[in-house]
């Protein structure tokens, strides 16, 4: 499971790069390489601002809760 994953990934990581720069050039490797570091800054993005929105919406359940215990 693990190896389709990363299979699947550095599949990704290459065909991307390959649309803009031709797979022969120099600078494939290069390009590929900042593609994958940003796939992976955006994967530690999403995953370190999840916690935030479920803070925010528990947050507001209880003033919402908080308000219709007042009333």
């Amino acid at each position: 499971m693990l190896d389709w994953i990363v299979e699947t990934v550095i599949a990704i990581v290459s065909y991307v790069p390959a649309q803009f720069v031709p797979p022969d050039s120099q600078h494939f490797v290069l390009i590929r390489s900042m593609f994958g570091l940003l796939l992976i800054v955006l994967v530690v993005l999403i995953l370190a601002l999840n916690p935030l929105r479920l803070i925010r919406r528990n947050l507001r359940n209880r003033q919402s809760a908080n308000h219709s215990l007042d009333r």
